[in-house]
């Protein structure tokens, strides 16, 4: 975008995603009666779910499925080969003077008397299509394969479905059978392409490397994981070898938020809409500042069936100018007449709506962090990890954020945050948990004792939080400071003797 902004095209969906049954096996699944009524508070349509939600199938399942029928194409590609060796039957030969096969009186005769007509009409033309009956009723269709291989051994007859519909299929030779059953398996390949269902899109941001983003998603990661891909692996250091298998790259803007060294001055609200609107207002009002947040602009393109308003509209407009922002013509509609435009802009906890705030976050915390770095849009690199040359000037996302990508937050977990792409212990030498401090200390009163560092902060109670250092300089500066203050008001333990006292709490008891 012009004077060094970048313009993003958002394009949020959501999707209704449903268990459905799959070949050899019934699906099941247990839900929290709280997690019903969340869901009907927040305009959850289960008729919908139930009716029009799209299926998915497990790597595993699909390279089943897949193995099974690729074993009946090649088993009918080598009975093609050997049929197209073997000597053709004359033409001609049978049917006038066959034994006509005796069927008692009744519906059965009926329909195989008709059939016999169709196929002595069929062979009297000059037509080289294959003739197609149709017939429903499997013991009929059974009946007439008998019939045909008795009174008409000149032609070859094959059970056929298509769109729920069940034909007799006769041919004039037996390659064209062999075809259609070929033809047949290869529609049972596109079913499954199709069976994959919602998985598809992962598939391709794994195929493609690109980030996968969520706010707070280390729950929406592992059940991410469980439905899609295979049950939960043991022990973390297994999902994490799995999980960057799929996903090399993951930011969690929750975590960016309280933890980045260039985030966490701004004093962000926790609330995932309050964080969208906070960081609209911030890059509106410190926009064209030295070391001022990078310019951006957004146009959400709402794909059919799909509406959605840009979350900070309102808050951005009663701060700044609407070129800053946005091109006003390519934001969402209005809400319809009628509707609270307030409640029309924020359908949180809406997927879609929840996916474009978490995108729009992710966009201006990533326009604060490269503006106080003096870095252009131009110089980060989005795309697959990939070996880079020395003096490559792009940045890869893993390089511009090196202590934020593949950090996830956790919940009700001290530490609360797991890191995706190494070993825990190695990325607590950073963490330092500082307890026993006033209560009627703030954020900026804990940021006052570490200056002039800019450390991380996550909150425990309001005594005590887990100080995180940007490195290890950092971190051996934290303790130096601490051991410099005279009458500290607090306690700071390394993370490794936080861990001892815990164990020693443990065998104690």
């Amino acid at each position: 975008a012009p004077g060094g902004g970048s313009h993003w095209i958002l394009s949020p969906a959501s999707v209704y995603v449903f268990p459905r049954d799959i070949v050899g096996g019934e699906r099941t699944f247990s839900v929290a009666a709280a997690t019903l009524t969340f869901l009907d508070q927040n305009s959850f349509d289960f008729n919908a779910w139930v009716r029009h939600g799209l299926g998915w199938l497990r790597p595993a399942d699909e390279e089943e499925r897949r193995r099974g029928v690729q074993q009946r194409i090649d088993e009918v590609r080598r009975l093609k080969q050997s049929a197209s060796a073997a000597v053709p039957p004359l033409e001609g030969a049978g049917g006038a003077d066959a034994v006509p096969l005796d069927i008692p009186s009744g519906v059965d005769r009926v329909v195989v008397d008709a059939a016999r007509a169709e196929i002595r009409a069929w062979l009297a033309s000059s037509s080289r299509r294959p003739l197609e009956i149709p017939m429903e009723n499997a013991f009929q269709r059974l009946l007439m394969h008998t019939v045909i291989a008795q009174e008409f051994p000149q032609v070859y007859s094959h059970s056929s479905r298509r769109a729920g519909e069940r034909f007799l299929c006769v041919y004039r030779s037996q390659a064209e059978v062999y075809n259609e059953q070929l033809a047949a398996l290869e529609r049972e390949m596109e079913v499954i392409d199709a069976e994959v269902g919602v998985r598809s899109i992962f598939d391709e941001i794994t195929r493609g490397s690109k980030p996968l983003v969520g706010h707070n998603c280390f729950y929406d990661f592992l059940h991410l994981y469980q439905t899609f891909y295979g049950d939960l692996p043991d022990n973390i250091q297994e999902f994490k070898s799995s999980w960057l298998q799929l996903f090399p790259q993951t930011l969690d803007t929750k975590y960016l938020a309280e933890a980045h060294e260039l985030l966490v001055g701004l004093q962000p609200p926790a609330t995932l809409k309050a964080l969208c609107d906070f960081m609209a207002q911030a890059a509106a009002q410190s926009q064209g500042t030295p070391g001022g947040p990078l310019p951006v602009s957004f146009e959400v393109n709402s794909l059919p069936d799909h509406e959605y308003r840009l979350p900070w509209l309102d808050a951005a407009d009663s701060v700044a100018e609407p070129s800053a922002t946005r091109a006003p013509a390519e934001v969402a509609a209005a809400p319809p007449p009628g509707d609270d435009p307030d409640l029309a802009a924020d359908a949180s906890h809406e997927a879609g709506f929840d996916a474009l705030m978490t995108a729009t976050v992710l966009v201006h915390q990533i326009g604060q962090i490269l503006g106080k770095k003096r870095l252009p849009w131009e110089q980060l690199d989005f795309g697959p990890l990939r070996r880079r040359a020395a003096d490559e000037q792009r940045l890869a996302l893993s390089r511009a954020l090196p202590l934020s990508v593949n950090r996830i937050r956790l919940v009700r977990a001290q530490p609360n945050v797991v890191n995706l792409s190494g070993t825990d212990d190695a990325d607590m030498s950073r963490h330092f948990l500082m307890s026993g401090y006033p209560p009627s200390w703030k954020k900026w009163d804990l940021m006052k004792v570490w200056s002039p560092l800019w450390v991380g902060l996550s909150y425990i109670d309001d005594t005590s939080c887990w100080v995180i250092a940007k490195n290890e300089a950092d971190a051996a500066n934290i303790q130096r400071i601490y051991n410099m203050i005279e009458e500290p008001q607090f306690r700071l333990s390394t993370y490794e003797e936080h861990r001892a006292s815990q164990d020693q709490a443990g065998t104690a008891r």
